[in-house]
């Protein structure tokens, strides 16, 4: 029986209740050995939050079936769970501790393996895929039991005309509609063996950058369709001072002399007319 789309939004509400409540491409460094962290019922102490949090004894919570979890994990990617960005299933750099994120992870019965350690901050990596080929790589990295930024790779499926991106929570329309115009967009392109292009959002009041790219999707006439495009991957940085975010590229009003009102627009319209053209010289 098909949970109902509320549903699933109350069970992400319910995990965070019950808790105490790079050009980037796919990461290839991380090949430490990992170890994989349980659901806890041991104290943690947030000591360096902005705002202190309580000592707080968190309960392992019950694992959904894994019909359940996949498809609340589709409802999550569809529509995010309702909390105040950056947030991500309901985890919230800067406030969420790392047993409550373990929790809620848990709940969907993903396993989190910390990966690595510097600058006395931990590194943990949460993966999910889909039979239909999507699928979602979250890096967490901690500081004092404190989630303070998390880092999303989203490989998207096969996109077909008509049927609606599985990850659509992060896209460009979605994302202009939800938290208005962007700080800043900029491109990059690359003409190596096989054509690279990367567009960039940037929300910086939501401490949030989107990340786009993919290749052999342009052409020598930098046609471009966000809205259309297969990408090969999706990147989301969440929190302040994030780990290895994007590099800078062209700027939107250098590569195609349109204003960033001019392109939310524009990317919030027809989708098949969401394109645009961007200035040759400028990437040659």
């Amino acid at each position: 029986m098909k949970l109902s789309h509320t549903l699933y939004i109350l069970i992400i509400v319910n995990i965070v209740l019950t808790g105490c409540m790079s050009k980037s491409l796919p990461p290839t460094s991380i090949q430490t050995t990992t170890q994989t962290l349980a659901p806890t019922s041991i104290p943690l102490t947030a000591t360096a939050s902005p705002n202190p949090i309580p000592t707080t004894t968190l309960t392992p919570p019950a694992t959904l079936e894994p019909e359940q979890a996949q498809e609340t994990i589709q409802a999550l990617l569809r529509e995010p769970v309702d909390c105040d960005a950056p947030c991500f299933w309901g985890i919230m750099p800067g406030q969420t501790t790392l047993g409550e994120a373990v929790n809620i992870f848990t709940r969907l019965g993903l396993q989190v393996k910390y990966t690595n350690a510097r600058d006395h901050k931990k590194f943990y990596e949460i993966g999910y895929e889909f039979d239909s080929s999507l699928s979602t790589l979250s890096l967490l990295t901690t500081q004092n039991d404190i989630v303070e930024n998390l880092r999303v790779y989203i490989t998207p499926e096969k996109q077909m005309a008509g049927v609606p991106r599985m990850w659509s929570a992060y896209s460009p329309e979605f994302l202009i509609n939800h938290y208005g115009v962007p700080s800043n967009v900029d491109f990059k392109t690359d003409w190596g063996p096989r054509t690279f292009f990367a567009m960039d959002m940037y929300f910086d009041r939501m401490d949030l950058i989107v990340e786009y790219s993919g290749y052999g999707i342009i052409d020598e006439k930098l046609n471009i369709c966000p809205l259309t495009f297969q990408f090969d991957s999706v990147q989301i940085w969440m929190g302040k001072n994030p780990v290895n975010p994007p590099s800078s590229g062209i700027l939107l009003e250098e590569a195609t002399s349109m204003t960033m009102e001019e392109f939310s627009k524009l990317m919030t319209g027809n989708p098949n007319k969401a394109c645009l053209n961007l200035k040759v010289k400028m990437f040659r």
